[in-house]
């Protein structure tokens, strides 16, 4: 039987790949515009590369400042 490894992001890895600041990361998800995921036994937020998807995927809709 084949094992398939899921890769697995922390949040700090999450706000680098996507290029958002975590305050703004962490606002997405208490205004419900991006779904909850998982946590490690810690509490700690596990990002799947489906959720990244989803958060990219919300960034792409958005109109952003120029910085």
């Amino acid at each position: 039987m084949l094992m398939e490894t899921v890769k697995h992001y922390t949040t700090k890895d999450v706000i680098k790949k996507v290029g958002i600041s975590r305050n703004t990361l962490f606002l997405w998800f208490k205004l419900k515009k991006i779904p909850e995921t998982s946590r490690n036994r810690n509490g700690h937020r596990i990002f799947s590369d489906d959720d990244v998807k989803k958060i990219i995927n919300y960034k792409d809709k958005l109109i952003l400042p120029k910085k």
